[in-house]
């Protein structure tokens, strides 16, 4: 059903290392032809939830559907896991997978698309919740601390969610009530003010688009909906396609163990976060086989912000926890200018000298970009500690534009990678042709339009 063969994608990997080892020189590559069967984005889980700039579905598929790499039953991580995306694909391929996530919004979904609940447990659930309307709030019940409440929702439409919430926090069952939570989420962003066509939370507002504006007629006619619009309806509308999305996914997994997501933090994946019945036995290397990840750019997406009605609205982080939790996420732009004036070392010679021409210009953007290269050093030094001998490194990244000089990203990431004990066996270069890694953030950052893939080995 969902393509996945212990030797389908042999042949490919095998050409496209020969090949860098033949020339040294990274490979151009197109991961949608080189598994165009993979032709729907619609696949399992994958889409039971938004999240910004979701890794291709493509990508983890093919380092994951071959023999080299890692067989059935090893342990596949991802440190930057995100909605989940390598953690699915791992255990459609029969892997056991773990990840780590700083945003809460991401391990809740990561656990809930790769935990198969079958329909006669979720069948009873939904048509309970969804079969006594009108669904009416409790009297004197307050909704919970979503950042700036009144500006983001129309007062009917808080009314109908928080009803909606207090049935799901009703239900006794783990498993159903976060599958319940993360289509709540879904829900709550379609009914917001927020733009729907932007990841990151922007208001709309009536007629503020051009008269003639291609955008005016759609954007005033969603605030139109809005205003009439049936929360339970629209609830119900998630409910019925993530439900099929659940029920495909039951049969597959079946008794494979559920995903982990052990960690809030990549730069702590060690044996005491992994549950006893993932650890190998009798091994004195690291435990994990194969990582997967595509770790955040230097300040190419704001995840909290983007995640921050959701991460309100199911108690997930108070709007006073939002700055907490930017901080935490490496690649993050919390940085305020007075902290600024030292320009820090990154052990990386040229990102050194570049750095230093961005801070005469820029001290934050300097500052954002080095405190990346740091971080990104802890993580790899803790995915080199955690990988078994002759384990395999998978990593996805991409240059960038800061202050009008191509910050070479990945080029960096290479080195620190190389220095920590790494050897580099193979580099891709792939053309992005959704607009999904597109993150101009302000006038000083750019659009990603190529992405790196470096695959190292732990020898």
């Amino acid at each position: 059903m969902f393509h996945y063969g212990t030797h389908a994608t042999d042949a490919a990997l095998e050409r496209l290392l020969q090949r860098y080892e033949r020339t040294g020189r990274a490979v151009p590559v197109e991961f949608r032809k080189l598994v165009s069967y993979l032709s729907t984005p619609d696949r399992a889980t994958h889409l039971i939830h938004p999240y910004p700039a979701k890794l291709l579905t493509h990508i983890p598929y093919f380092f994951l559907a071959n023999s080299r790499f890692s067989r059935e039953g090893d342990i596949v991580a991802d440190p930057f896991c995100g909605s989940g995306t390598v953690l699915l694909e791992a255990q459609l391929a029969g892997r056991l997978a773990i990840g780590a996530d700083s945003n809460p919004l991401a391990r809740l979904l990561s656990k809930v698309k790769t935990s198969p609940i079958g329909l006669n447990v979720l069948t009873p659930t939904i048509e309970n919740i969804l079969g006594d309307p009108p669904l009416r709030s409790r009297r004197g019940c307050r909704p919970p601390d979503v950042v700036n409440l009144d500006h983001w929702f129309y007062p009917h439409i808080i009314r109908q969610l928080q009803a909606i919430r207090g049935r799901i926090e009703e239900i006794n069952q783990p498993d159903v009530r976060d599958f319940l939570r993360i289509c709540f989420s879904n829900c709550v962003r379609r009914v917001s003010l927020a733009d729907p066509r932007l990841s990151v939370p922007v208001r709309l507002r009536q007629g503020q688009y051009p008269q003639g504006h291609w955008l005016r007629e759609k954007s005033d006619a969603h605030l139109r909906r809005l205003r009439r619009v049936n929360v339970t309806n629209v609830f119900a509308d998630v409910l019925k396609a993530n439900t099929r999305r659940m029920a495909s996914l039951q049969p597959v997994l079946g008794d494979l163990l559920p995903a982990h997501v052990v960690s809030c933090d990549a730069r702590s994946l060690g044996d005491k976060q992994i549950p006893t019945n993932c650890r190998p036995l009798a091994r004195n290397d690291g435990h994990i086989q194969l990582v997967i990840t595509s770790p955040p750019y230097p300040g190419a997406q704001k995840y909290i912000r983007s995640s921050c009605l959701s991460l309100g609205w199911l108690s997930l982080c108070r709007s006073d926890e939002l700055l907490k939790y930017k901080r935490a996420t490496i690649g993050r732009e919390e940085f305020r200018r007075r902290d600024c004036t030292q320009l820090l070392e990154t052990g990386v010679p040229a990102a050194n000298r570049q750095l230093m021409q961005i801070h005469r210009d820029n001290p934050v953007r300097a500052t954002i970009a080095a405190t990346y290269l740091r971080e990104m050093r802890d993580s790899m030094r803790e995915i080199w500690l955690q990988l078994r001998q002759g384990g395999y490194l998978v990593l996805v990244a991409a240059n960038n534009e800061i202050c009008g000089r191509n910050f070479k990203t990945a080029q960096y990431l290479c080195r620190i990678a190389e220095e920590i004990g790494f050897r580099t066996i193979l580099r891709l270069i792939d053309d992005i042709r959704s607009r999904g890694l597109m993150t101009k953030r302000n006038k000083t950052a750019s659009v990603i339009t190529r992405e790196w893939v470096l695959v190292f080995v732990k020898e």
